[in-house]
């Protein structure tokens, strides 16, 4: 008895040791990179949205979606954070990583569940160094932590229900599933392969609940799903409308290149660092393909174990989302980013555990322990060390004073402090490329940021007018007297068409008396440039402060 919870005792040790690498890892200079656009679109929504900064739609005051696909609910779930603690790097990354590190738990508890605790175990560690998750959750640009917590909910719920169903079960995911369609419409990817996986993989848990249900019942989930499918729709399609038809089309080819690389970690890293060539990147394709096999094998090799039945169906389950939630990418012409293939991690990797331990056992049966375990042995290892391997990677360049994409320059922090220091001598505070004005926008006081907009769309576009209207434009842009412009520094820029227009701007409209004010360098390059943009007949200029 007290070996049997010696047991239990270092197995939760274990699980609880494995989230708690996976946060130090993640916390790992935590301010670096600096913060990204797309990293901080919640933050004015979360601390009351006081302005229109990435505010789509309210209800009454309440900020409801972000932008037409991305729903608040992480900015709600951040209100009492910044409340409390402010807004930095380190409470806008850390809630983040603390919930990524609570999904893995829920992942080994589903597994452990079904498989054992040695399977859980391993299949954790190999998870909470996976660079795959662990810099998408620090950075969560996505946003993709939310999606994962309600995607591990999802299937523990359902292993729940198979194992002791229960209606409440049910409830519960669907609401997972709602919620995680209102965080991010891109969930419904999810969700149709979690119905269709249902669907094949289970019919006689459907079955058992048409039956054990009365009439009003089925009525009663009828009509919910035609509702939830026509709000589906009705959000859906515009937004497909919208952005779609000016996307280019990319190949097959191109996005298994982009599955691969993001599961490899590869993908962030040339995000941030605009280099992966450190990044071992076989893994993902093997693993894949290792499925695959491990799938045919169970097809033919597998007894009449009832439970070697069942693990295997959960392993078909797994990998049949894999494969539609990759197909719906695929067709999709706005999808082929990070974010989007993030949604197929770790289900490889659940496929294997779930195909590879019916297997193991039958193995067993006949004399072959020793050559199974072995296999499996090797295969985890190289799969660790891998991942060892890419993190390291990262983790280098984190405590040197590397080269980060601009867009991700540590260097975003100076810019900020220099802006919340003499933006109040401004008018206005105006960013000229896309980049910039989320982050600042984030991390001024309340009062400073009503003086801040965002005119990257109205700079790249500047250059298309006549010169009447480029007028008409620049004097919305620019008030009476003294505006800040910023901008990225030549061959830095998102869209280089907005500094060439808005230079271009200051050169043939002699109204707008400007100077270049001051320079932001980071490891010996030039990133940022702060102009001063002056539309008044007389004042002094803005006191400058030298590095």
């Amino acid at each position: 008895m007290l070996l049997l919870r010696r047991r239990h005792y270092l197995r939760d040790v274990l699980a609880i040791a494995a989230a708690c690498v996976f946060i130090l890892i993640a916390t790992y200079r935590i301010e670096l990179p600096g913060l990204y656009m797309d990293e901080v679109d919640f933050v004015n929504a979360a601390q009351g949205a006081h302005d229109n900064t990435m505010i789509h739609m309210r209800l009454g005051p309440v900020p409801l979606f972000i932008m037409p696909y991305l729903g608040a609910l992480k900015a709600w779930l951040y209100v009492p954070v910044f409340h409390f603690f402010g807004v930095s790097a380190l409470t806008i990354r850390l809630p983040a990583i603390v919930l990524a590190a609570i999904t893995l738990l829920i992942f080994f508890q589903l597994i452990r569940a079904k498989l054992g605790a040695l399977w859980a175990i391993i299949a954790l560690w190999l998870m909470a160094v996976d660079p795959a998750d662990l810099f998408p959750s620090r950075f969560d640009w996505g946003p993709t932590v939310l999606m994962h917590f309600f995607q591990a909910a999802m299937f523990g719920l359902w292993f729940s229900y198979r194992g002791n169903p229960k209606l409440w079960k049910l409830v519960l995911i669907c609401i997972c599933a709602g919620l995680g369609f209102f965080d991010k419409f891109n969930f419904v990817w999810l969700i149709i392969a979690f119905v269709a996986g249902v669907l094949l993989c289970y019919p006689d848990s459907l079955k058992n609940l048409w039956v054990s249900s009365s009439r009003t019942a089925r009525w009663a989930a009828g009509i919910l799903l035609l509702i939830g499918l026509g709000t589906t729709l009705f959000f859906i399609l515009p937004v497909l409308h919208l952005h779609g038809a000016r996307l280019p089309p990319m190949s097959l080819q191109a996005k298994w290149n982009g599955l691969e690389s993001t599961l490899s970690g590869g993908a962030v890293a040339h995000l941030l660092f605009e280099n992966n060539s450190w990044i071992i990147s076989f893994v993902p394709f093997w693993l894949i393909v290792t499925d695959c096999y491990l799938a045919l094998a169970c097809l033919f090799f597998l007894g009449q174990n009832a439970e070697a039945r069942e693990n295997r169906r959960n392993g078909f389950f797994f990998l049949l989302i894999g494969f539609l939630i990759f197909l719906q990418i695929v067709i999709t012409p706005q999808a082929g980013g990070p974010h989007h293939y993030s949604m197929i991690f770790p289900l490889p990797l659940l496929a294997f555990a779930f195909l590879a331990q019916p297997l193991y056992r039958q193995l067993a049966t006949k004399n072959l322990r020793r050559f199974a375990a072995l296999l499996l042995v090797s295969a985890a290892v190289c799969i660790f060390v891998v991942d060892l391997h890419n993190v390291g990677g990262y983790l280098a360049r984190f405590r040197t004073s590397s080269h980060y994409n601009p867009r991700w320059s540590p260097e975003i922090y100076s810019l900020s402090r220099y802006i919340n220091e003499h933006g109040f001598e401004a008018q206005s505070i105006i960013s000229v490329d896309w980049g910039l004005h989320n982050q600042l926008h984030a991390l001024a006081p309340k009062e400073l940021r009503r003086r801040m907009h965002d005119y990257w769309p109205t700079f790249k576009e500047l250059g298309k007018g006549n010169q009447e209207r480029q007028s008409a434009k620049l004097n919305s842009i620019f008030p009476e007297g003294k505006s800040l412009a910023l901008a990225f520094a030549a061959s830095k820029e998102t869209f280089p068409e907005t500094r060439q227009n808005f230079l271009a701007a200051l050169a043939s409209h002699p109204e707008l008396k400007s100077r270049l004010l001051k320079e932001f360098w980071y490891a010996g390059e030039k990133i940022y440039e702060v102009y001063e943009i002056d539309r008044s007949p007389r004042g002094t200029a803005i006191h400058h402060v030298g590095p």
